[in-house]
């Protein structure tokens, strides 16, 4: 993993303490989507709830691209759903470059899609404009 990649990797971990200390309070590091439903009935799961098993799902199963797809295909403007879409790009960068790589997918791209998702749902994770110092190869 070169220069670049890390730089990637902790700007991604910066946007996601940023997210979990401003917009959730936390003091955690990160942000983990809790479900809010039981899994043992599937009728208590909300929308959200569904979305993030299906998420999951596709991101074992490797299909990052379609995964992210689906994220922006059904974003709702809530605190659950950017809980669920910080939650799912940590997951990308915890996944390791041949790992994004056999599923068609980068390191940009997963910093691209996180800033991207952040800025529609209002979460200005860029406040110091990095996204525009980062060179694309």
């Amino acid at each position: 993993m070169g220069f670049q990649d890390d730089w990637v990797m902790r700007q991604i971990e910066m946007m996601a303490r940023f997210v979990a200390n401003v917009v959730f309070g936390k003091k955690e590091t990160d942000v983990q989507y809790e479900i809010v439903g039981n899994l043992n009935d599937t009728a208590t799961l909300t929308p959200t709830d569904i979305l993030h098993l299906k998420l999951m799902k596709m991101i074992k199963e490797g299909s990052y691209g379609e995964a992210e797809d689906l994220l922006f295909d059904n974003m709702v403007y809530s605190d659950k759903y950017i809980e669920l879409a910080s939650d799912f790009y940590q997951k990308l960068n915890a996944l390791s470059n041949e790992q994004l790589e056999a599923g068609n997918f980068s390191r940009d791209e997963v910093y691209q899609g996180y800033l991207e998702i952040m800025s529609l749902l209002g979460v200005p994770v860029d406040v110091f404009g990095q996204a525009d110092r980062f060179e694309y190869q």
